[in-house]
């Protein structure tokens, strides 16, 4: 197991990238789905209206992070 003092030597490319294996891990079974928050649903209509009424710019997820591993490499 990894302590939070290993997680704190490590660079922010390399938290960034434990960060994405673990969100791998996490999602790759969908039998073993993640409880949302109560939250999260009314985020996501919100979000998906201002996307529609064209307030919200999106991204490509594949470009939005090579952008952010550029930035922090």
């Amino acid at each position: 197991m990894i302590t939070v003092e290993q997680i704190k030597q490590l660079s922010t490319a390399e938290k960034l990238q434990v960060m994405e294996t673990l969100w791998q891990e996490l999602t790759a079974n969908p039998g073993s789905a993640l409880a949302s928050p109560d939250w999260h649903q009314q985020a996501l209509q919100e979000t998906e209206l201002a996307v529609r009424e064209g307030d919200e710019v999106t991204h490509d997820w594949e470009l939005a992070k090579q952008s952010l591993r550029d930035k922090f490499r």
